[in-house]
């Protein structure tokens, strides 16, 4: 009853909480998804613009270099000489341009090339062999269109210092300003990485979780905030997978998710109205439910605190309930054990439990007046009939006829049955001659040996008995009339089918730590141990009982006097012999 009802309470008050917090979370967790997402698309197209547009500086920037008739003349001249060396300079060339770039810090170097030369504008690049200028070469192929080159890691050196950086490049070739007949020359226009980084930080500054980098038409990284994965393949961040589904947009706007590493994402991109390079927005989902999480947080915490107090309301309004009832259940299985003193104490609430109670303690209260009546019945019919009892037979006047028999026996020459009365005699005075419950173990002794004789006057067996004793347990007390019976069971049947051989030995000792043994041992016939076992069980039959007092009336005696751990131990096999130890306590 007790946790039906606190179930009850439980789920009363806990159901509305977790199916609104559940609603909530959905809620929650639907609108911030919605509101993430297009916060990110707004970053994307800004950032996206941005570059756009700092990417058109940088053509105007090239055309103004291209279009000055100045540099151009200059630059045909050093391209026509016949230089010692593959790489040319010029400080007329360098002083133009430095006035031309001067108005932007974005630009790391300018740089010529062709077939023949590599010609410095500003700043030198540190290798200029025709292997490293090779790749620039390819803008020939465009004619008048720009072409972009991803980022790399270059060096640039001067009479002066050198400096290193990450840099992408605009390359285009030149053209005669008079007739547009291309020259053969490629400037090339390096811009640090860092502006592009730059950009786009300034984008998502106020989102840390949003993660933007560039990337070219071949999947390599232009711009990411962790300089060291800068030329590598997105593939190093988003996998294969999200590369292909970058390379195979179709309008070059996408929004997907992802999941890689174990991290779910949601991928946003748009490719650049300059170039083929694509701005990537990258979201984790952990990120964007962050907000929604800790609300989940903060609703589990309410759902525990909520837990713990419908508990505590539970346990106290079902403990209202049951503990009168438990309280009434422990006191009837104090009545059921023979204790009827007990009695239910009321709170004073003047409810069904009080009314209970009182009807309660008058039955108990019933209940022991009618045993007292009863127990006072018995106990004068007990008298009565031991009162009875003594006025038939009167232990002395027992004791003084035997007396007299065996005298006039021992007149009459009847020496036998002077003796068998004498035995008698012993017997009964050991038996009946004291009150107490317990003898000395020489009196147990010696009633077993008078009933040895009387047996041996009356069958005329030839089963030789032998006493064994200690000499310092003959002053101790146990039980009487325990070997009596044992040595009776032995006499009828251990010896059944045996005329001549057999023997029983009694023997008595203490036991140190555990206290007295008695053991009667016979070579008889012995028995099955199971059997053997099931006389200590309570006798349903002949088979178990010996003159009216069986083994397990023996045994269930000595734990009664001298407690549980005290009785008897039967030991037999079948055509060898059966040995019955008696453990008791040392008492004096």
């Amino acid at each position: 009853m007790r946790y039906k009802w606190m179930l009850l309470l439980i789920l009363f008050s806990l159901t509305p909480l977790v199916v609104m917090g559940i609603i909530s979370f959905s809620i929650s967790k639907s609108t911030i998804n919605d509101k993430v997402t297009q916060y990110s698309e707004h970053l994307l197209y800004q950032t996206a613009d941005n570059l756009d547009t700092r990417l058109g500086i940088y053509k105007d920037m090239m055309m103004q270099v291209l279009n000055n008739n100045e540099i151009i003349n200059m630059l045909r001249t050093l391209d026509e000489s016949a230089a010692v060396s593959y790489d040319v300079d010029s400080l007329s060339l360098t002083t133009k341009l430095s006035t031309i770039v001067a108005i932007n810090q974005d630009v790391q170097s300018i740089s010529f090339v062709s077939q023949k030369h590599y010609i410095k504008g500003i700043y030198r690049w540190s290798k200029r062999t025709r292997t490293e200028v090779k790749p620039f070469l390819l803008t020939l192929d465009d004619g008048s269109n720009f072409r972009w080159y991803s980022t790399r890691y270059g060096t640039y050196v001067d009479s002066l210092n050198s400096q290193s950086n990450y840099v992408f490049s605009l390359a285009k070739q030149l053209y005669k300003i008079s007739d547009d007949s291309p020259l053969g020359i490629i400037a090339i226009l390096d811009i640090r990485e860092d502006v592009m980084k730059e950009l786009i930080s300034k984008a998502v500054s106020n989102n840390e979780d949003l993660q933007s980098f560039v990337i070219d038409g071949r999947g390599m990284l232009v711009s990411y905030p962790d300089s060291k994965l800068i030329g590598k393949s997105v593939t190093e961040v988003l996998g294969a997978s999200g590369y292909e589904q970058i390379k195979n947009s179709e309008t070059g706007e996408q929004r997907f998710p992802l999941t890689y590493k174990g991290d779910s994402l949601i991928v946003n991109t748009k490719k650049l109205h300059s170039n083929d390079w694509v701005v990537v927005n990258v979201i984790s989902k952990a990120a964007l439910y962050q907000d929604s999480n800790r609300l989940l947080q903060i609703f589990i915490i309410i759902a525990l605190l909520c837990i713990v107090f419908s508990i505590l309301a539970a346990v106290v309004l079902a403990n209202s309930i049951t503990n009168p009832i438990l309280k009434m259940i422990r006191l009837m299985r104090q009545v059921m054990s023979g204790e009827l003193t007990v009695r239910y104490k009321a709170k004073s609430r003047h409810d069904e439990f009080d009314t209970l109670g009182d009807n309660f303690n008058y039955m108990v209260t019933r209940i022991d007046e009618l045993l007292k009546a009863v127990y006072a019945e018995q106990d004068q019919k007990r008298v009565a009939e031991l009162r009875a009892l003594q006025a038939q037979i009167n232990p002395h006047f027992l004791y003084n006829t035997l007396d007299m028999i065996k005298w006039t026996a021992l007149i009459q020459k009847a020496n036998n049955a002077a003796e068998m009365v004498s035995l008698l005699s012993r017997l009964l005075r050991i038996s009946l001659g004291k009150a107490e419950e317990t003898v000395t173990v020489e009196e147990e002794i010696e009633h077993v040996q008078c009933y040895l004789g009387i047996q041996k006057f009356r069958f005329n067996f030839n089963i030789e008995t032998v006493v064994e004793m200690d000499d310092d347990v003959g002053l101790l007390q146990t039980p009487k009339l325990i070997l009596q019976p044992i040595v009776e069971n032995a006499m009828i049947h251990a010896f059944v089918d045996r005329e001549s051989g057999g023997r029983i030995t009694i023997s008595c000792c203490k036991v140190p730590g555990q206290g007295v043994r008695f053991e009667v041992a016979d070579n008889g016939k012995g028995m099955d141990p199971a059997f053997a076992r099931s006389l200590l069980a309570e006798p349903t039959s002949g088979a178990g009982k010996t003159g009216g007092i069986g083994l397990a009336n023996v045994d269930e005696r000595i734990k009664l006097i001298c407690g549980k751990m005290y009785g008897i131990e039967i030991q037999s096999e079948p055509g060898i012999g059966t040995t019955i130890r008696i453990m008791l306590p040392l008492m004096t």
